[in-house]
């Protein structure tokens, strides 16, 4: 299939590399516009490890990329460079004869940047010592020739560039190291490890959820992208983790791994409950769970809302649960459960609050153009579910007391919820300890539709009604602010553009509130939606277009589970 290296990563399971295409000073790397071999792991300074030029007669060539199984191919007219992995931390790049390639390692940008040459049982290599990129390049010319052009300056190399080419053609391995070389290596067959890495692909996207023929396309899509986002446990990452992008968004935050969870649920379960259970590997004592992590750093500046009890619950009509991973469960969602109770109601009304957009996802959603806490319906909403699953868990787990507790617990809150939050028969957000409301045209506050059965009907009425009342629904979806606000803003993050996560709750949300119908018509939007515009970080509510990071995995997801759950 083609594939848009300025917006779809090449890269391979497993794998802290990836090959794509940036523009002139991506991401503040103040760099040349091409092609580069870049790193995502968190404890880079910069992501571009070097600038990949292709040759023919020494001159730079213009080439046209496509995918084919799990091997970048760039076509060069009738010649051509390819790229595959052997594994996660090897790289192969095979060229036809008369095309060479360069790569720039830029080591001007760094501090002790440069390459050194030496060999080992008769072979010759080359070590690129990439300070800036964290991590060091073993490279081996396994047919052909290499070229170095370096300039040596004090502790550094201002220039290094290593020419790779063949007059029969070329093969090159660079191996990505960490700590040190263990000294092993082999010979490399390129169809070998190309067949390899497609078939590995394959079986990834035979597990995903089934979808409409039409879509089938965008499913293999999905599919791609979900596998070559995933990285090998490693650092912080205690399992393999599946990052949110490739691109710049290069974490796992602690809601957006839910909606990776959901998506693998369905046929790979094993590997749905690491993703589920990645972010409670990290998990503080008291029960919080970092806003975001990479291999190399956590944040716990913020969190993320407690959408894990709904997560769960969408997972576990997919999958069975082990009687260690109900236990599991249940003790990490009781002391999540519990940190929100306990640590985030702060006039104590029994309603608990937001301490800032980000906090809820919603980083800057017009519910926080007021100073927080925040108390919003969505968040009761979530505690409600989590407080009923884990009634579930304690229940087949022979916990009847537990049970019970929690099941009053949740009755209380909904109570609660009802009481002061429906003023007027519409969900309200308010400010903490004041209860003045907070004046806002967000989506936000309707996402408490999740609730759906648990509502009273002329509750649920007046939501659905809202929702349609083309306030906030375009053809494509619903906005997360409100069309005719004067705060909505078309590349305004949270507040316009459309969300993965917002639609798929709210999809769910409608489907719990008897409006099946019009579940499958928000998920059908956008499904053709994303097989126009890709699997972009959120997407203009008024034209569709992908906004943001265009390769991200949640949109993927929620894509995949709502094309097969409702149509």
């Amino acid at each position: 299939m083609t594939i848009d290296l300025r917006i779809t990563p090449f890269s391979f399971r497993g794998s802290y590399l990836v090959i794509s295409q940036v523009g002139e000073n991506w991401c503040g790397c103040t760099n040349e516009a091409g092609l580069y071999l870049r790193t995502v792991r968190g404890a880079a300074g910069m992501p571009l490890i070097a600038r990949i030029t292709v040759e023919r007669d020494g001159e730079s060539a213009a080439f046209e990329p496509e995918l084919h199984g799990a091997t970048l191919v760039l076509k060069c007219g009738r010649g051509k460079a390819e790229f595959c992995f052997d594994d996660p931390e090897t790289l192969l790049v095979r060229g036809s004869a008369g095309l060479g390639i360069t790569l720039d390692f830029m080591s001007d940008r760094g501090a002790f940047d440069y390459i050194y040459r030496f060999s080992r049982d008769g072979r010759a290599f080359e070590m690129a010592n990439c300070f800036k990129n964290a991590c060091r390049c073993l490279m081996r010319v396994q047919k052909g020739e290499a070229s170095l052009d370096q300039v040596w300056k004090e502790k550094r190399a201002s220039r290094t560039r290593l020419t790779v080419s063949g007059k029969g053609g070329f093969l090159l391995a660079l191996k990505e190291i960490q700590t040190e070389w263990d000294g092993e290596w082999k010979e490399f067959d390129f169809d070998g490890s190309a067949n390899s890495a497609r078939e590995d692909l394959s079986a990834f996207a035979a597990r995903m959820p089934k979808v409409p023929s039409g879509y089938r396309k965008t499913a293999e899509q999905a599919a791609y992208l979900l596998w070559a986002s995933i990285v090998h446990k490693d650092g912080f990452f205690s399992r393999d983790a599946m990052l949110m992008s490739k691109n710049w968004m290069k974490n796992v935050w602690s809601w957006d791994h839910c909606f990776n969870a959901i998506a693998l649920s369905y046929s790979a379960p094993d590997d749905a409950w690491d993703q589920f259970m990645l972010v409670f590997d990290r998990q503080d004592p008291t029960g919080l769970l970092p806003d975001s992590i990479n291999d190399a750093r956590m944040v716990w500046n913020f969190c993320k809302p407690p959408i894990h009890g709904w997560a769960l619950r969408w997972m576990m009509k997919n999958m069975e649960l082990t009687e260690k991973q109900l236990r599991e469960a249940y003790a990490r969602l009781s002391r999540w459960t519990g940190w929100w109770t306990r640590c985030r109601d702060y006039d104590e009304d029994g309603l608990c609050e937001y301490n800032h957009g980000n906090d809820s996802g919603w980083d800057n959603s017009t519910v926080f153009s007021v100073q927080p806490p925040v108390a919003v319906p969505d968040l009761q909403a979530f505690l409600i579910i989590q407080m009923d699953v884990l009634s579930e868990l304690a229940q087949r787990l022979g916990r009847k007391k537990a049970a019970q507790q929690w099941k009053r617990r949740s009755d209380s809150l909904l109570k609660r919820l009802l009481d002061d939050m429906f003023p007027d028969g519409l969900p309200k957000a308010f400010q903490s300890g004041s209860r003045e409301p907070v004046n806002n045209h967000s989506l936000l506050t309707y996402v408490c539709a999740v609730l759906g059965e648990k509502l009273p009907e002329h509750i649920r009425k007046n939501i659905v009604n809202v929702l349609i009342g083309g306030t906030f629904r375009s053809e494509h979806g619903f906005a997360t602010e409100a069309l005719n606000s004067p705060d909505y803003q078309s590349d305004g993050y949270w507040r316009g553009p459309i969300w993965a996560p917002s639609t798929m709750l709210i999809a769910d949300g409608l489907y719990r509130c008897g409006e099946k119908q019009l579940a499958r018509d928000t998920a059908r939007r956008f499904a053709d939606m994303v097989s126009a515009s890709g699997f972009a970080e959120n997407f203009d509510a008024v034209t569709g277009a992908g906004l943001r990071d265009r390769a991200y995995t949640w949109t993927a997801s929620a894509f995949l589970a709502m094309a097969h759950e409702y149509l």
